[in-house]
C-alpha cells in the first residue's frame, strides 16, 4: 500500500514498527509476521532498537546490530536458501525445468545493498533515477566470479531491492549452482542457487 507521496506506507492494518525514531515501510502484517524495510537512517550506527506497534500498543523492545551491507538474495520458497528469485533476460522465471545457458544473462533480486547514490529514500519506488549501491557488488556463480552488467534499484520496486544484472560463467558446471552476491566486505548466505543448463 502507497501512502499519500507515493511511498511504501509506514502504517499497515493499525501495525507500525519503529527502528529508534524511524518508521519502517511496511510490505507485509499478519497476526504473526511483519515484513519491513529497513530505514535508510540506521546507516552508521553499530546497534538499533526496534519495537511493534499495534493498535496503540507497543511491543517489547529489542536491540540489533547494524552492517553497513548484509545482503542476501530473494529465494522463490522466501526462506533465503534454495532457488534463487531470478529472472532470464526475457523476464521467464529460472528454475531446474527452466535452466539458464552458460553465458546467459539473469536478473537477481537482492536486499542489503547499504547505503545507495544517490541517497536512498525510504519506501520510494524505483523511477527515473535508479540509485545504485555506494559500495562494490560482485558475483560468483558455481565458485566462478561473474560479470555483473548492472547491480542497482529494481525499476517498480522499493528503495532497499537491489537487481543484479549477471552472466554466468562459461566455466559453470549444469546444474544447480551455488549464487554468492558480494557488497562491500560482507557475503550473502551460502546455499542459494541458479539452474543452469
Amino acid at each position: 500500500m502507497l501512502d499519500e507521496e507515493g511511498r511504501i506506507a509506514r502504517e499497515l492494518a493499525g501495525t507500525r514498527v519503529k527502528f529508534d525514531e524511524h518508521y519502517a515501510p511496511l510490505i507485509y502484517t499478519s497476526a504473526g509476521q511483519v515484513s519491513v524495510v529497513t530505514p535508510y537512517g540506521v546507516g552508521g550506527r553499530i546497534g538499533v532498537r526496534i519495537h511493534v506497534e499495534y493498535l496503540d500498543q507497543w511491543s517489547n523492545e529489542i536491540e540489533l546490530p547494524v552492517a553497513d551491507t548484509e545482503p542476501g538474495i530473494f529465494t522463490l520458497n522466501g526462506s533465503g536458501k534454495g532457488q534463487a528469485a531470478i529472472l532470464h533476460a526475457d523476464y521467464s522465471v529460472n528454475t531446474p525445468e527452466n535452466p539458464i545457458d552458460r553465458g546467459g544473462t539473469v536478473l537477481l533480486y537482492v536486499t542489503g545493498e547499504g547505503e545507495t547514490d544517490p541517497g536512498g529514500v525510504d519506501g520510494k519506488l524505483a523511477s527515473a533515477v535508479l540509485p545504485k549501491p555506494r559500495e562494490a557488488v560482485s558475483v560468483t556463480i558455481g565458485g566462478v566470479p561473474a560479470t555483473v552488467d548492472y547491480a542497482g534499484a529494481a525499476p517498480g520496486m522499493t528503495a532497499g531491492v537491489m537487481q543484479v544484472n549477471v552472466r554466468i560463467p562459461m566455466g559453470v558446471q549444469p546444474g544447480a549452482a551455488e549464487v554468492v552476491v558480494t557488497v562491500g566486505r560482507q557475503s550473502s548466505p551460502a546455499g542459494v542457487f541458479v539452474s543452469v543448463k
